[in-house]
């Protein structure tokens, strides 16, 4: 389908504020979306569009409110099968080994949406983590949605986002909440939710990493370069490459694996689902 005609002639300018702020791409990918955004929020505002898009261009405020609201959000519990099947059997037993003096691991979920992400990879910790041994498990999940972020916060969800689960791992790291007109809803054990911190961030801004001084055994970073442009995505490689310890990996999309070019960052062949290890 192609992308709708811009008749106003700042949403350009607007799409270029976007970009220089979130790192996205400017053209046709987003661009439905970002006009169905300004038309509903020049309404709330009443204002003409053209009017919005000048006093968004202008407001840092407004940008966030937007990307908010344009950003993708697909997503489900171990969405990437290849890619938790290979955490499951080889990656995270292989980090246990290697932490095991100091039982504690560091891993990032970049662009969590509302949680199912996080949630399935500290759900593969709990299943492959010692029961007998205490473990610190760190696991900062991170998205540019406020909305995606309170939602994730809450562990919250309907039975049909749930219902592919494995019924074993259902039964063990959910439980039935009161219910919220037909379908019934299910929250994260505590015991997985208090493995993941939540933060609203934008990771392409120099603020955020000037704050970062974690360093991380595993990032997982599926679906963010696809939509960046080519500065962004090259300033974003390198900076989770300074961010990863010594062997530790990168996980991202197969479509967004051309975009690893960096020497520190080689592709594990022994594992599907396109792994990065540090070297």
């Amino acid at each position: 389908m192609a992308a709708r005609q811009i008749i106003n002639s700042e949403v350009k300018t607007l799409e270029q504020a976007m970009s220089a702020r979130f790192g996205w791409q400017t053209g046709a990918a987003w661009r439905d979306g970002l006009l169905d955004a300004i038309k509903a929020k020049a309404e709330r505002l009443k204002l003409d569009e053209a009017a919005y898009c000048r006093l968004a261009i202008s407001s840092p405020g407004e940008l966030e409110v937007l990307a908010d609201m344009v950003s993708n959000s697909e997503t489900r519990f171990f969405r990437q099968s290849a890619q938790f099947e290979a955490l499951s059997k080889s990656v995270i037993p292989e980090l246990i080994g290697k932490r095991a003096n100091e039982r504690r691991l560091d891993l990032w979920s970049a662009a969590c949406s509302t949680g199912e992400e996080p949630y399935s990879l500290a759900i593969a910790l709990c299943e492959s983590l010692p029961a007998s041994e205490n473990w610190r498990v760190g696991l900062l999940a991170t998205d540019l949605r406020g909305s995606a972020i309170i939602s994730a916060s809450r562990g919250r969800y309907p039975a049909s986002v749930i219902g592919a689960l494995a019924p074993h791992l259902r039964e063990k790291y959910f439980t039935k909440a009161d219910a919220n007109g037909r379908e019934e809803l299910y929250d994260v054990e505590s015991a997985v939710r208090g493995k993941v911190a939540f933060q609203r961030a934008n990771i392409y801004a120099p603020q955020f990493w000037k704050n970062m001084k974690r360093r991380f055994d595993l990032v997982m970073c599926n679906n963010v370069l696809i939509y960046f442009h080519a500065l962004a995505i090259k300033q974003t490689v390198e900076r989770i490459a300074n961010v990863l310890e010594p062997g530790g990996l990168l996980i991202v999309m197969e479509n967004e694996a051309a975009y690893i070019n960096h020497p520190a960052l080689k592709i594990d062949s022994s594992l599907p689902g396109y792994f990065f290890r540090k070297v």
